[in-house]
């Protein structure tokens, strides 16, 4: 063979590789959520899986991975270190403005992709702990949710709305759902905040047990303290019987929780990945009850500060949705 032709062949195989490369080549997409305890983590389990089934031949991959809840999320999705998360409506909309907990720090990449269900608040507490109001929770020693979490944020804004306290008023621990619902059934804690979709499986964990406990409950009063503190909040009726002995509905308060994606994911994925949610709702919902808390019709109720993807935009055009002027890109 020739040097001529030798180079020929050697060119056509680097190309070839380099095709072959490609074509293989796989981006991933990871969705942070929450602890392992609460909704959004198992959710996000769901929606990668229902994804890479469904879009295989897109070259991504998407996977679920547990973190702290809200606020570390939009830290990640800020730092690059994530592409996706499930958070709730208010903060996102707080860090992409830069105001409230992100005074001076814009999250200018966020965008909303749809909102899923209200993020409830289960504010559970043990029947021996002396607490049957809001203001009974002076002294006691509380999961606030993990620190620097979106639950930890609004265990303080419910705290100074609801009972005039701080965290200086309570014995705050810092730690995530299942940890919370470990440390009341063994005495160590009086009551512990959980703000998730529901049911929440660290709520039904302590339901179900030997420990008795109860959620406190949002009278009309309490909703009109909260909405002038908090307006990002609305009333939520627990079912009754969604969790074990719960005999009766339960009034509490809730906010919108959103799926959201880094800028850079491109648009006919965001699109694609609004497809597969809205044609498998239904075999989502058979995984967890959350999907059947998502209001299909009216998917951006509740969305905050942030704008919609233009994947979203185009395909929630397509379906008829109006988009708010203020989620425009």
């Amino acid at each position: 063979m020739n040097l001529k032709r030798a180079l020929r062949v050697l060119l056509f195989i680097t190309l070839g590789m380099v095709a072959v490369s490609q074509a293989f080549s796989v981006d991933f997409i990871t969705i942070v959520t929450g602890s392992t305890g609460g909704t959004y983590y198992p959710v996000g389990t769901i929606l990668a899986n229902h994804f890479n089934a469904a879009l295989a031949k897109k070259n991504f991959k998407w996977s679920a991975q547990s973190s702290g809840g809200t606020a570390e999320n939009l830290e990640m999705l800020n730092k690059k270190e994530a592409e996706m998360a499930i958070a709730m409506a208010n903060l996102t909309g707080f860090a992409y403005t830069g105001t409230v907990r992100y005074e001076g720090r814009k999250f200018e990449n966020l965008r909303f992709v749809m909102g899923l269900w209200p993020d409830v608040t289960q504010f559970v507490y043990r029947a021996d702990s002396g607490i049957k109001t809001w203001k009974d929770l002076k002294g006691k020693k509380i999961a606030v949710g993990p620190a620097g979490s979106g639950t930890e944020f609004s265990s303080t804004v419910l705290l100074k709305a609801l009972a005039g306290l701080t965290f200086s008023d309570i014995i705050p621990e810092r730690v995530g759902y299942s940890e919370g619902a470990q440390a009341m059934q063994n005495g160590m804690i009086d009551a512990f905040n959980a703000e998730a979709g529901i049911p929440t499986s660290a709520v039904a964990e302590l339901m179900a047990s030997r420990t008795r406990v109860g959620i406190l409950e949002f009278s009309d009063a309490d909703m009109a303290k909260l909405k002038t503190e908090a307006p990002y909040y609305s009333r939520v009726i627990i079912p009754a019987n969604t969790y074990p002995k719960q005999d009766k509905p339960l009034m509490v308060a809730g906010i919108k929780s959103a799926l959201i994606v880094d800028k850079s994911v491109p648009d006919d994925i965001v699109y694609e990945m609004l497809k597969v949610i809205y044609a498998e709702r239904e075999e989502m919902a058979k995984k967890h009850a959350a999907f059947t808390k998502i209001d299909y019709d009216n998917p951006l109720d509740g969305l905050f500060g942030a704008p919609l993807h233009p994947g979203a935009v185009k395909f929630f055009k397509e379906k008829g949705i109006a988009i708010p002027k203020e989620l425009m890109p």
